[in-house]
This record gives structure tokens, sequence and C-alpha cells, in this order.
């Protein structure tokens, strides 16, 4: 069984002093680099709007690894760690309660079966993750899940692959990594108004990870709403680059 957090896996490994997020802006992508500034700071460093040739078909996405082979990347041989994020009109989303007697192993079975129906395709072809939230009653786990298909991972493997220099680390949705990056940003979400993306900053260790906001939270769900707001910006997809790069601290 082919979980995606397998592919969600976290950058962990050298303490990099780069990491790179790409992030969908339209019917093109931001590439978007952090560079360590000391133990617990980083600031954007790179930043490249990539854009298709003109009438290019939006679904194909073959002209990426052309676009990311021109980019301004990091020095060296090898090839270097990127994620990425999908725009939710490429994802489902949902969630389903389980009895607590369902042992943990099983949830995975389970997401898997809810993302196939969602996206009416096979179990085997598709890719997703979850969280397990309490309801305040022992006897039953609420799990939040997200799924995509396949085939649309692998097509963009293909294309990153292609550019010779980079390699898909994990992949995740915008209104995550947006989430990790306003946790980090220096000033907060309303430097987004007065900063330009290049001047940004992120407090490392400060945009870990976190559950899904639980939407009877009314808190909560009042973040989720600026954020999204956020995100219909033109500093939107920057955001959510940051975000993804982030990501390779986390």
């Amino acid at each position: 069984m082919h979980v995606w957090q397998r592919l969600w896996r976290r950058m962990r490994g050298r303490a990099a002093r780069q990491s790179w997020g790409l992030a969908p802006d339209g019917a093109g992508w931001v590439l978007l680099g952090l560079s360590r500034q000391g133990a617990d700071l980083c600031r954007v460093q790179a930043m490249a709007s990539l854009t298709p040739p003109p009438g290019w078909p939006l679904a194909d996405a073959a002209w990426l690894g052309q676009a990311l082979t021109e980019a301004p990347r990091p020095g060296g041989w090898s090839r270097h760690r990127l994620a990425m994020s999908l725009p939710d009109r490429e994802l489902v989303t949902g969630h389903m309660d389980c009895p607590a007697e369902w042992p943990p192993e099983a949830w995975p079975a389970e997401v898997q079966l809810e993302v196939a129906g969602a996206l009416n395709l096979p179990p085997e072809e598709v890719h997703f993750d979850f969280a397990a939230r309490g309801l305040g009653d022992e006897a039953v786990r609420q799990l939040h899940w997200v799924g995509c298909a396949r085939a649309l991972v692998a097509d963009h493997q293909q294309s990153i692959r292609a550019s010779q220099a980079w390699h898909l680390a994990c992949v995740e949705p915008e209104i995550d990594a947006a989430q990790r990056a306003a946790q980090a940003l220096r000033g907060g979400l309303p430097s987004l108004l007065h900063q330009a993306p290049q001047d940004w900053q992120f407090h490392l260790g400060s945009g870990r990870d976190t559950d899904p906001p639980d939407a009877a939270d009314r808190h909560a769900a009042d973040q989720v709403a600026r954020l999204r707001e956020a995100l219909a910006t033109p500093a939107g997809p920057r955001l959510v680059a940051s975000g993804l790069a982030l990501k390779g601290w986390s």
C-alpha cells in the first residue's frame, strides 16, 4: 500500500543553508529559496516566476523542467531537494469518524478507500495523507484526510526530474504550507501589506507542522479565514513557497 505520507516525508539530514519551495501561481509557478541567517532566522534569498510558453495547455506540466533548468538554483553537481504544493482544485479533502476499536494500523486502508471513492479511482492510483483528531468522546476519533491522483504527482516528478538539477522531495496542500509560513513570518500576516516578499524573514522553529484546525474552534476558523484572504493576494503564492521551503528545516 502506498500512502502519501511516504511522499510527504520530512526533509531531514544535513543542516542545509538553503531550502527551496515551488508553489502554483495562476498558470505558472513561483520558485523561492530561503537562506539561513543564523540558528533561528532565515530570509528570502532568491525568487523567480516560472511561466509556460504562450498557448501551452494548463494541464500539461512538461514545460516546467526547462523552466527550472533556467531558474536560479543552488550550486553543486547533485540534485537539490524541492518541496512543492498543489492547488486546491487538484485535491480532495474530507474527514471520517472511526470507532476507538479500530487500531491505528487500520486507518491508512480506510482513508485510502475514502480518497479513492472521492476521486473515482482505484485505491492503488491515489496518494493521500491524514491526521487524527479526538472528538471529546473517547469512543470516536476523526480522521482528516487529503489526497490526489497518483498520476498527477508522477507527472510533476517527471517534469522536475527533467531539469537535471532538482528532485521532488515532498508535496503538500497550499493551505498547510501557507499556515507554516504565516506562523514563522517575522511581523506576522500584517507584514504582507508593507513588506516586499524579498524582504521577508522567518523564525525557524516557530512554524512547525500543526494539527489541522478544528472547524468548531472559532479562533482557529478566524485564523484560516485571514490566511485564505492572504492567499488571494499577489503575495499569496510567495507565502506558500516560503512555507514549503521552511519544511526543509521543520
